[in-house]
């Protein structure tokens, strides 16, 4: 016989006793009337009342045992649906999530859904078990089939509003919301808004281990991209709109990246089109740390500790300034033209 769960029946103990003196109210009132209750009556009454209260606890505690059991069930459905290559375990553990009141259990099918690489047997999962929760989870239940309405179509837009209106306004917030959203934004070719979310996410990943190398594979992505979209606005002379590109993409980069180097340079050259001589030697510091420095990024770092040398208000200082501006321009070109 299966043991019941203690910890479910204590917070129950009140309903059982609040049954048994709401049934007893007829009879007390009885009592008051003058009306005679025979003993055996009051027996058969309060075994029937009492029968009736267990089977009333039992079910509760039945039904916060298998809420239970669904929530300590959850983290291993999702690690199956991110981690494990068996396509009939990905599936069970989807079908297993339909079944569970979590927004986090919610956002993890939208990911399988919405994901373009998901085989078409997990998606009709991920939607069947959608479908389910929408019937039983009653908060999210006007927002899943709009979200599914919404990957159905492929409206990404539409996707990323739903995610950001209903997830991301709480005091909580979910790994799988920033990072379906950033890779929605990386599907419409908005990289920077794809990055800054996917950095969202790699943030809330730390704390809450959900996904193992597909945030920072995707992140890899978005900093390719937008190291072109800096060179390309480098190019045509935008340089803010450049160092803007640059500095995201730079973003927590680690010590082993492997375009670590680059965007040290990338940065380097932006700020001295901006004459902001101080920040491009600091960037090139950095730059002299990594094993791929080369004759053009010590160089540029000698010309940049020569300029930030020249202080001086004379017309002898100001053409010294003009002077070594002038090399610095010309080495940019030469470095740009080195960079891939």
């Amino acid at each position: 016989m299966p043991q019941l769960n203690l910890r479910c029946m204590r917070p129950n103990r009140r309903a059982f006793w609040l049954i048994l003196s709401l049934s007893a109210l007829p009879l007390v009132a009885r009592a008051a009337d003058g009306e005679g209750v025979s003993t055996t009556f009051l027996l058969i009454y309060a075994l029937g009342i009492i029968s009736l209260s267990v089977a009333i606890i039992l079910g509760l505690t039945r039904w916060g045992g298998r809420q239970d059991q669904i929530k300590s069930m959850m983290p291993f459905c999702i690690r199956y649906l991110v981690e494990s290559s068996d396509e009939h375990q990905k599936i069970e553990a989807a079908t297993a999530l339909g079944k569970a009141k979590d927004p986090g259990a919610l956002l993890i099918l939208v990911d399988i859904v919405n994901d373009i690489d998901t085989s078409d047997a997990l998606r009709s999962a991920g939607i069947e078990a959608l479908q389910a929760m929408s019937k039983r989870y009653h908060r999210y239940g006007h927002v899943i089939p709009e979200l599914l309405e919404a990957a159905e179509k492929l409206d990404h837009q539409r996707t990323i509003d739903l995610l950001t209106r209903y997830f991301e306004r709480d005091s909580k917030k979910y790994v799988q919301s920033a990072y379906v959203i950033g890779r929605k934004y990386l599907r419409i070719e908005e990289y920077s808004e794809a990055r800054r979310w996917l950095q969202q996410a790699s943030n809330r990943n730390r704390k809450v281990m959900v996904y193992i190398d597909q945030i920072s594979q995707l992140i890899e992505r978005c900093n390719r991209n937008l190291f072109n979209e800096g060179d390309a606005l480098f190019k045509v002379e935008e340089y803010y709109d450049a160092l803007e590109r640059y500095a995201l993409a730079s973003h927590e980069m680690r010590l082993n990246e492997k375009h670590r180097y680059a965007a040290h340079l990338r940065l380097a050259c932006a700020y001295c089109k901006l004459e902001r001589y101080e920040d491009a030697f600091q960037e090139t510091l950095h730059a002299l740390q990594d094993e791929k420095r080369s004759e053009d990024s010590i160089e540029l770092n000698k010309l940049l500790q020569e300029i930030r040398g020249e202080i001086g208000e004379t017309e002898e200082a100001s053409a010294q300034r003009q002077q070594l501006a002038a090399r610095i321009d010309a080495l940019i070109t030469t470095i740009f033209s080195h960079l891939k």
